[in-house]
């Protein structure tokens, strides 16, 4: 989010291709500390506090900000908002088109705007803070606001329709109010006791193995920022209540962490020395001081600390537990379905997973376009094996989530020589979309002059499926004739609006998911 000073210069903005901040010359800074301070030259008379919130700011906006992230700014109009996506680095302008901030991110703005109403009561109050540039929590409204706001099937032409998608590299899949049915579950199937834990009792059962933390998050060390993970220990220090945690206990009573594992693993570091303080807003008296460091009233206080566990019994349905956990996922970046069927799912399958998705097949296929620290990479992969090994044909259920948390365990009970064919089948597909579409495999594409776009998960289903089927000596056919190839996908997807439809919403719907399997099967049998 950035402010524009309440819309004033979001004309300029959008005219210009760029987002601003602030007139003071940064151009040379190269890190935080010396944006620290170059913002305490400038404002002598200020408070501390708010000399690092504005680093802080400053710090957003120059390094934090990423190509490919979207951006946010209100309009003069307060009941409109304007977005965009980051397409290139932090560069200094002199401000002679009449907006003074120097400091100016490259950014491809949208032709429209949003209603601010058309988003929850608590997005809106996040993005009235008075702060000029931070970060909205709220990624998954956001994202699902500017996908409605773009609807394929809508009134749209073919080629007005953009690029929605994730900062992961993969499209944003909408459910519709339609087929977006909610499914009840008996009250009786659901056994959580609430236990207060201590600290020191956590870290006695992470040292013991008696807590899985699921450590190939990759995800954490993305969010999870030294700043970040100093300001968690600072409110233990400052006694702040933290959330509450939720684990699945074993039958042996060891736990298996959702909601809550980045925190408990900044709690393990840090206890464990792993990192320094940093940066702290109310006890910077302990800024650059290890866990062994601090004084031992301090250490005390963490080791003391009573946190509320949330745990769901032995016993509770895993289709339950999936729904209690994506009910109840309260973090500041909620795990996405991937990332709960990780935590929910030990054994072989992470493995195997992570290095399907990390062959040479399947990055040089999606064209490493794919980022890996939220899971899609992996998603993609559970994905074909849930349609592969359950041939779609006979797929008849009522959730793809019920789905694909049977196949995890699935792949969990599989034989290594039966995880070896279908990694060798997952591979075979990877290299005849990539030999077929070259760097555009499983992405829409409604006219051959179109930019690229994010990796369709539905598309790479379908398709990676489907080759997987073929022959080789259909797949070199395909591959010899791959511009008829291209050429009929693109008319499929602009004169079959109920293809289009069924790998752009309520993806996971039995119809819609036979639909697009069928509409790429008759595709490839056609040209073979």
């Amino acid at each position: 989010m950035i402010r524009a000073d309440r819309g004033q210069y979001t004309d300029h903005f959008v005219a210009n291709g760029y987002a601003g901040f602030s007139d003071l010359d940064l151009s040379s800074v190269r890190d935080y500390d010396e944006i620290r301070r170059r913002c305490e030259q400038a404002f002598p008379t200020r408070s501390t506090r708010h000399v690092g919130n504005v680093a802080g700011q400053f710090d957003a906006f120059l390094f934090r900000i990423r190509e490919g992230d979207y951006v946010i700014t209100p309009e003069r109009d307060p009941a409109r908002l304007r977005y965009g996506c980051v397409t290139g680095p932090c560069a200094s302008a002199p401000g002679d088109d009449g907006c003074p901030f120097r400091n100016r991110r490259a950014v491809d703005w949208a032709g429209a705007s949003l209603e601010r109403s058309s988003f929850s009561e608590s997005f809106q109050n996040t993005i009235a803070s008075m702060r000029s540039v931070f970060s909205v929590s709220r990624r998954e409204e956001f994202l699902a606001a500017i996908g409605a706001a773009h609807d394929p099937g809508g009134d749209e032409t073919a080629d007005s329709r953009r690029q929605d998608g994730s900062d992961q590299g993969v499209e944003v899949e909408r459910e519709d109010s339609e087929a977006a049915v909610e499914r009840p579950f008996d009250p009786a199937r659901i056994k959580v006791r609430t236990i207060p834990v201590l600290v020191s009792q956590l870290m006695s059962r992470i040292e013991h193995d008696e807590i899985d933390l699921a450590p190939d998050f990759q995800r954490m060390s993305g969010i999870w920022n030294a700043e970040k993970k100093s300001r968690l220990i600072e409110s233990l220090l400052l006694r702040i209540p933290i959330p509450v945690f939720y684990v699945a206990a074993d039958e042996e009573e060891s736990w298996k962490v959702v909601d809550g594992v980045q925190r408990l693993s900044t709690i393990r570091d840090y206890v464990n020395d792993g990192f320094a303080l940093t940066r702290l807003e109310y006890r910077s008296e302990f800024d650059g001081q290890r866990y062994a460091d601090l004084p031992r009233p301090m250490q005390r206080r963490i080791d003391e600390t009573q946190f509320v566990v949330n745990v769901i019994e032995p016993g509770t349905p895993p289709e339950v537990m999936f729904n209690i956990f994506r009910r109840i996922n309260t973090g500041g970046a909620p795990l996405n379905g991937q990332e709960i069927r990780h935590a929910l799912n030990p054994g072989p399958v992470r493995d195997y997973l992570k290095r399907l998705a990390e062959s040479n097949a399947f990055v040089e296929a999606t064209d490493w376009s794919i980022k890996p620290d939220r899971m899609d990479d992996r998603a993609c992969v559970l994905r074909f094996l849930a349609f592969h090994m359950e041939p779609w044909e006979r797929y008849r259920s009522s959730s793809l989530d019920d789905h694909l948390n049977a196949i995890m365990d699935s792949i969990n009970q599989a034989g290594r020589d039966r995880r070896n064919v279908l990694a060798e089948d997952f591979k075979k597909a990877m290299r005849a979309a990539a030999g077929i579409f070259g760097d555009d495999a499983f992405r829409k594409r409604y006219l051959r002059s179109d930019s690229r776009r994010p990796i369709s998960m539905p598309l790479f289903e379908a398709w990676s499926v489907q080759l997987a089927r073929c022959s080789q000596e259909q797949i070199d056919r395909l591959v010899e004739r791959r511009d008829a190839v291209r050429e009929r996908f693109v008319a499929l997807l602009n004169q079959d609006q109920e293809f289009e439809q069924a790998i752009s919403a309520s993806t996971g719907a039995p119809q819609r998911i036979r639909k697009r399997f069928a509409a790429i099967r008759d595709l490839v049998q056609e040209l073979v």
